[in-house]
């Protein structure tokens, strides 16, 4: 299962340079926020491409579109901030855009609807007795944020193995460890150090943020490919980047990220 996320920044000429990514990394599932190019269209670019791609329900949550090549895809809690889909009746697929602090510090509330949205994940883990569960997208958070890290968040830890107590104790509280992989990408031993880039006019400022994120629960972990984890700058002859290397603006102003989990 290959997995790709980018927020499109309503970008209506997009779907030529979603088309090519999907067929070049050979996708099974896009995910993607602020999308306000064609559908239509762009189902017919997977059509052309012979990926067989389809438009997925997310209705009621109009931040996210989704599209997948499993035909046993089932919509279940459709919210403001997030989508939760089953995929082949055992993987839970929550797609998420979390509102972002551009016009102040969002923090708590960014915090209070990752409570819920855990809440509901729990709720469709119960219903379909498993716990194979993926959270990608646009957090607008770093992981060490409040909603990412927070037990009482979405608990993305930047380390965590399958032999590991799979939950952890706070104030006589038991709350369940998810692993965050996109500490490793944080920084500069590797381009790009994060996903999006804004220079702003504060003391406090890492310029390089890590707002797009995928959390997986520990029943995905021995399924998780770490070394196919990518931050996506290009493809084909194309550059994501601007001459500074910052993404392009006039097609995002994020960068993709891609995942693949071992489904077989």
């Amino acid at each position: 299962m290959k997995i790709l996320f980018w927020n499109t920044n309503k970008n209506g000429n997009i779907n030529q340079h979603v088309a090519q990514l999907v067929k070049e990394n050979d996708i099974d599932i896009f995910v993607a926020a602020e999308y306000e190019a064609d559908k239509d269209e762009l189902t017919n670019m997977f059509k052309v491409n012979d990926q067989h791609l389809v438009s997925c329900n997310t209705l009621g949550c109009d931040r996210i579109s989704i599209w997948s090549n499993y035909i046993n895809v089932k919509p279940v809690i459709q919210s403001k901030y997030y989508s939760i889909q089953i995929i082949q009746d055992k993987f839970i697929l929550c797609s998420v855009h979390l509102i972002t602090n551009l016009h102040g510090d969002m923090s708590e509330e960014r915090l209070a609807i990752t409570q819920q949205l855990m809440h509901d994940i729990k709720e469709t883990e119960n219903t379909i007795h498993s716990q194979k569960t993926i959270i990608i997208g646009d957090f607008n958070e770093m992981p060490y944020g409040k909603s990412c890290l927070n037990a009482n968040g979405l608990h993305g830890l930047p380390a965590f193995n399958v032999e590991d107590r799979p939950t952890r104790v706070v104030n006589d509280k038991e709350y369940t460890k998810y692993y965050n992989p996109m500490w490793s990408l944080l920084g500069d031993f590797s381009y790009p150090p994060g996903t999006y880039y804004l220079n702003q006019s504060k003391l406090n400022s890492p310029m390089w943020y890590m707002l797009d994120q995928v959390i997986i629960s520990r029943d995905i972990l021995p399924l998780f490919e770490k070394d196919k984890l990518r931050i996506i700058t290009s493809y084909g002859c194309m550059d994501l980047a601007d001459r500074n290397k910052h993404p392009n603006r006039s097609i995002s102003d994020h960068f993709p990220i891609m995942c693949v989990i071992n489904d077989k």
